[in-house]
C-alpha cells in the first residue's frame, strides 16, 4: 500500500496544506493500481489531482461529515459531471455516515443535476468491511461530537497482510 498525505491541516486549509484527505493506492494481483481516498476537506481537490486523476478514483470513504472533512465531495461531483469531455463515466462509490447524500446535497446548496448518475453515496455500519479491489475497508465508530467514524484499511498480498488505521477525529 502506498499513503500519500494530499491534505493534513486542521479546521480549515492553510496556504501549504489542504484539509483533511489520504490517497490510499494498492496494485491487485493483475497489476491494476487501486485508489481509494479517506475523508476529502476543504481545499483538496486541487491537490489531490497531482497524485492521481479524479476520473481514476475507485472510492471516497468519509470519516464524519465536518467541512474540513468531506467539503470537496462537490467539487469532485462538479469536476466529474463536468468534465470537459463529458461526464465520467460510471458511479463514484462515497461511503459515509447516516445523513451523507444529504448532507452534500445542502452543501451544494440544493439537489445538483446528475448527483444519482455521478456518486453512489452509500451509508457505513460499524464493524461492517467494505471491499474495493484488493483492500477491506472497516469503519469503527469513534467519539465525537457527529457520527464519526475511524477507518482500517487493510490489504492482503499472499501471506503478508498491510494495514492502515485512520481517524478523522476522535475525542478518546
Amino acid at each position: 500500500m502506498k499513503l500519500t498525505v494530499v491534505g493534513c491541516s486542521g479546521s480549515f486549509p492553510s496556504p501549504e496544506s489542504a484539509a483533511s484527505c489520504y490517497l490510499v493506492e494498492a496494485a491487485d494481483d493483475r497489476g491494476r493500481t487501486w485508489r481509494v481516498v479517506l475523508d476529502l476537506g476543504s481545499g483538496a481537490v486541487g491537490p489531490l489531482q497531482r497524485y492521481a486523476p479524479l476520473d481514476g478514483l475507485d472510492a471516497v470513504f468519509l470519516s464524519h461529515l465536518h467541512p474540513d472533512h468531506f467539503s470537496d465531495v462537490c467539487g469532485l461531483y462538479v469536476a466529474r459531471q463536468y468534465a470537459p469531455g463529458g461526464p465520467v463515466m460510471g458511479r463514484l462509490p462515497v461511503h459515509g455516515p447516516a445523513g451523507t447524500a444529504e448532507r452534500i446535497r445542502q452543501a451544494y446548496g440544493g439537489d445538483p443535476a446528475g448527483l444519482a448518475a455521478t456518486l453512489d453515496v452509500r451509508e457505513v455500519c460499524d464493524g461492517a468491511p467494505v471491499r474495493v479491489g484488493p483492500f477491506a475497508v472497516t469503519p469503527y465508530r469513534v467519539e465525537h461530537p457527529v457520527e464519526a467514524y475511524g477507518l482500517r484499511v487493510e490489504r492482503h498480498a499472499g501471506r503478508r497482510t498491510e494495514v492502515l488505521a485512520y481517524t478523522g477525529d476522535t475525542d478518546s
